[in-house]
């Protein structure tokens, strides 16, 4: 069967091979003698037994570098990610690159008003849906947060909107202790036809996200084993900000935020050998002028490509950022940001590269903005998929056939290919002045519309209403325990 087939990336290096090495060395030697502080006692025992150096009092494990390397080699080198249409299937190797949003901005431009306010369960939903309509959207989070929904339960109701509303590989944000999570498995496990089936085709993977520096809490522990008990792909991603909670200097960054994901796939595959794990970090920088955390920098860029230098170095599929920026608006700063990290990404090689449609420094979610990041990506792809040089393309014979001075608009060779040759943008506007003039609509306004489009017309395949019905069941009951537990 035909798979979604990401973009060829890997082109742009920063570090030289002796330079990604030090740096491994250096992962190593963190891991070694500092370690990670892991606030969940039954993983701390089980990292005792595989043989780090464990200060139960302090919390504290520290790993051998045999256990790191040992533990890398047991993850798969390839990832399969599926979607509710097995069309939508797409596998993580090599430097193929995938792109979609995140989740988790607390604010979100509303589609109506165009105003920000906190994100609703229903605005991820319609992030999902537009998300399902776009061709260069790979994978599907929700954008925002739900304000409104019950926050006990609010790691269900996320990722249940979003797979009701996607066929496309979903990725859940960790808001979850282990219950809730294995909850959220049992939610999968319907929508995919039961346990088996969600093994052999993941519709969903984890996002958990580890405190920096080096700290792993109890309920994104308790998470992570869960996921790896069910043998599901997990991304274990620190955000490590350069000069707030990691060192300001980019490769001591890296360095940090490396040898925190390392640990946490340390911790998968002595749970579940063979958990599909995904590297990497969001290498985040402080803007010292107004301490707050950038998303636009140049330094984070630089860090994307330093990060899939190190996933390749180690074989592990990788993690990243793209299509963001850290504007308010939809300007012109959006833009230029967006399309630089998108193009940074891509030429980096990351293969999972979320954060598209993220504003004011991912506290804000745009739907326009990643409308406007699909055709970017598009670009890149008829960009980095490079011409062909053959018989056919020289067109030498077509070249004496339009003879001099002649038109090349009416020939055969020039309906044969020029759809193949030229992408046809959708929102870039290439009319004349005239044209332009009757409408004057700016490329914000254009996605807009697009956006409003798609959520009139696009259809997407319902989950079956016996699945809904148990699901809807299952977030009940689990409500009211977390309703109990907190009376209690």
């Amino acid at each position: 069967m035909e798979l979604r087939p990401g973009l060829k990336g890997g082109q742009l290096k920063i570090l030289s091979k002796d330079q990604v090495y030090d740096i491994h060395l250096a992962i190593l030697k963190v891991l070694r003698e500092h370690g990670v502080e892991i606030q969940h006692e039954a993983t701390l025992k089980l990292l005792d037994e595989a043989g780090a150096d464990v200060d139960f009092k302090k919390q504290v494990a520290r790993f051998p570098e045999y256990l790191v390397e040992e533990s890398i080699k047991k993850a798969p080198k390839t990832v399969r990610c599926c979607g509710r249409d097995p069309k939508e299937d797409f596998i993580l190797e090599g430097r193929k690159v995938y792109f979609g949003p995140c989740a988790g901005a607390t604010h979100f431009i509303d589609l109506e008003t165009e105003e920000r306010r906190f994100g609703k369960l229903s605005d991820m939903a319609k992030v999902a849906k537009i998300s399902d309509a776009l061709p260069n959207i790979d994978f599907v989070m929700g954008l925002t947060t739900a304000s409104d929904a019950p926050q006990r339960v609010v790691g269900l109701y996320e990722p249940y909107a979003v797979m009701s509303n996607t066929c496309k590989h979903v990725q859940a944000f960790c808001f979850s202790d282990g219950e809730l999570t294995k909850a959220m498995i049992r939610i999968a496990e319907l929508i995919a036809g039961g346990r088996d089936e969600l093994k052999k085709r993941p519709i969903i993977s984890l996002y958990d996200e580890p405190s920096s520096p080096l700290i792993f809490g109890s309920e994104y522990v308790e998470a992570l084993v869960e996921w790896s008990k069910a043998g599901l792909p997990v991304i274990w991603a620190p955000c490590p900000i350069s000069g707030a909670t990691a060192p300001v200097t980019l490769a001591g960054s890296i360095v940090q935020g490396s040898a925190e994901s390392l640990a946490g796939n340390v911790i998968c595959q002595f749970v579940n050998p063979g958990t599909p794990f995904i590297f990497g970090s969001v290498p985040l920088v402080l803007d010292m002028r107004h301490a707050l955390v950038s998303y636009g920098t140049v330094e984070t860029m630089i860090k994307e490509v330093m990060l899939a230098q190190l996933s390749e170095y180690y074989q592990l599929p990788s993690w990243g950022t793209g299509g963001c920026s850290d504007s308010k608006i939809l300007d012109e700063q959006a833009v230029a940001e967006a399309v630089m990290n998108l193009t940074i990404a891509a030429l980096s090689g990351n293969n999972l590269v979320h954060d598209v449609g993220f504003i004011e420094s991912a506290k804000g979610g745009s739907v326009d903005l990643l409308i406007i990041c699909d055709e970017i990506i598009a670009m890149l792809r008829r960009i980095m998929k490079g011409v062909s040089v053959d018989y056919e393309t020289l067109a030498t014979d077509v070249i004496m056939e339009a003879g001099h001075g002649g038109s090349f608009l009416g020939l055969k060779h020039t309906l044969k290919h020029f759809s193949s040759e030229h992408m046809i943008s959708e929102l870039m506007d290439r009319s004349s002045w005239i044209k332009w003039k009757k409408e004057e609509k700016t490329l914000a306004q254009r996605a807009h519309e697009k956006a409003r489009k798609i959520l009139e017309e696009h259809e997407v395949e319902p989950i079956p209403k016996d699945v809904k019905e148990e699901i809807e069941k299952i977030i009940r009951e689990e409500e009211k325990k977390a309703a109990t537990k907190k009376a209690a």
